[in-house]
């Protein structure tokens, strides 16, 4: 769910969901599903108005709002624990964030809470 809640983040930031929404006649799917995040309302109806709007996304532009993350890390044998890479953290605790902090990089916004998303050790 974080991964879904993460990639909704992503789209609502941008105009192009809300505009598929309108075409489609389903801008009451997408605030509700933004009213329910906003009010911490993580359950299965809100599950189920992500999956339709990713089916929205999948059936405009055939990539949909989920793409897989990747970010573990394993280290040899012997070796330390310590990478020193960073990820861009919610600090809310709704979505798995934003990818890798880049050096000098500005503090992404969360486009739902409007807080900067925090930076944080990469786990495993």
């Amino acid at each position: 769910m974080e991964t879904k809640v993460a990639a909704f983040c992503q789209e609502i930031a941008g105009d192009e969901l809300a505009r598929l929404a309108a075409d489609k006649g389903m801008t009451d799917v997408l605030e509700d599903a933004r009213a329910a995040l906003a009010s911490g309302d993580t359950n299965a109806r809100l599950e189920a108005e992500l999956d339709a709007l990713d089916m929205l996304m999948k059936t405009s532009r055939n990539l949909g709002m989920y793409p897989p993350v990747t970010r573990s890390f394993k280290p040899l044998p012997g070796v330390s624990d310590e990478t020193g890479a960073q990820w861009w953290t919610c600090p809310g605790g709704w979505c798995v964030g934003r990818g890798r902090v880049r050096p000098q990089q500005p503090a992404p916004v969360c486009a739902l809470a409007g807080q900067v998303l925090t930076s944080r050790p990469v786990l495993e």
